[in-house]
């Protein structure tokens, strides 16, 4: 009709109605079908067609009309379960040997271990991302449509991963500000430890009992971080008391001795020995030795066994809390204690 209205009329355009019945679009009317659409037309002509041939089996159900009736179809289902697996043992190899060549490279150019470590597993995630597509092609499924759909769900999926990009965001900050490394002892969220990782979503803390710790980057940032190994020398305090009766001078050079003679010390810096207060039971003294950072837990105790042999040594006595009672009219106590007595012998 649309044809013999253009050679009377010398080309003239075809009505809404006369395009739709001859399959051509309107004037006016997007060329481009809704991929919502098109994904839902494509899947409802497969069940049709899959309907049709289980039909026609079904009124002639020999195995011959069986193979030529799903016999491409199941060809064309194992080449794309085949195909998809071969991709998913190739992006596996692939993403491991981008990960290790991208950390490679980065420790090449001097670039800190938490940061290439990082930035190493933000790769291998983004060839998985680029994998994606391919295997919906295999599938048989445009890329084009699918991208319209995920685009039009982009707010839906970002509120619904609201946390983990919470966690994504903050381990970006901890690779920036870099409060915390690899190796590093810290106390997070009332948990002493190492670090042994910091990923994209969670950061992992060894602790010295041999516990992993698994903690959500946007808590570490949030939260107090407390770093024991940040600097290269850390103090050691020890707080020891001797009897008030002990000549607080000699007290003092036996602790200084003492502190001298502590193996591992730091010798950039100076122990030191200071007199802090009068306590109930004793006069207090606090000794501070530095050591590596590393090394702290080693050298404190290495200091008190020192502290201990050399106040034995000199005969300075540790004391311990004790109260002493004094009754000041004793007799009168006695008295009246003797008293009460003989009113209850006389009372019995």
């Amino acid at each position: 009709m649309w044809m013999q209205t253009q050679s009377e009329g010398g080309g003239g355009a075809p009505s809404g109605a006369e395009a739709i019945s001859t399959g051509a679009p309107a004037p006016g009317v997007a060329g481009a079908a809704d991929p919502a659409d098109e994904i839902t037309s494509t899947v409802a002509a497969t069940f049709d067609s899959f309907g049709d041939r289980l039909s026609a089996f079904i009124e002639n159900p020999t195995l011959s009309n069986a193979i030529e009736t799903f016999g491409p179809m199941l060809l064309q289902i194992g080449q794309a379960i085949v195909a998809l697996v071969v991709l998913v043992v190739v992006v596996m190899l692939v993403s491991r040997w981008v990960s290790r060549l991208t950390r490679a490279g980065l420790d090449r150019v001097g670039l800190e271990e938490t940061v290439a470590s990082f930035l190493g597993k933000i790769a291998k995630y983004a060839v998985w991302i680029i994998a994606i597509p391919i295997a919906f092609e295999i599938l048989g499924v445009r890329t084009t449509s699918l991208a319209a759909v995920i685009g039009a769900a982009g707010l839906a999926i970002g509120l619904a991963m609201q946390g983990s990009l919470s966690n994504i965001a903050a381990g970006v900050m901890l690779l920036l500000l870099r409060p915390i490394k690899l190796g590093d002892w810290v106390e997070l969220d009332d948990e002493f430890g190492e670090v042994i990782e910091i990923g994209i979503f969670y950061t992992h803390v060894r602790t010295f009992e041999r516990k992993t710790v698994i903690l959500p980057n946007s808590e570490v940032l949030s939260n107090k971080i407390e770093n024991f190994t940040d600097t290269e020398l850390r103090r050691i305090d020890v707080p020891v008391g001797v009897a008030y009766d002990t000549d607080l001078h000699e007290a003092m050079r036996v602790l200084s001795d003492a502190a001298q003679g502590v193996e591992s010390r730091a010798d950039e810096e100076e122990p030191s020995v200071i007199l802090t207060d009068f306590g109930d039971s004793s006069i207090n003294y606090e000794v501070r030795v530095f050591c590596e950072s590393r090394e702290y837990l080693s050298v404190r105790t290495s200091t008190i066994l020192a502290i201990k042999d050399a106040l034995d040594g000199a005969g300075i006595e540790i004391p311990f809390p004790q109260r002493d009672i004094n009754f000041r009219n004793a007799a009168r106590v006695r008295s009246e204690s003797g008293s009460d007595e003989q009113g209850d012998d006389r009372a019995a």
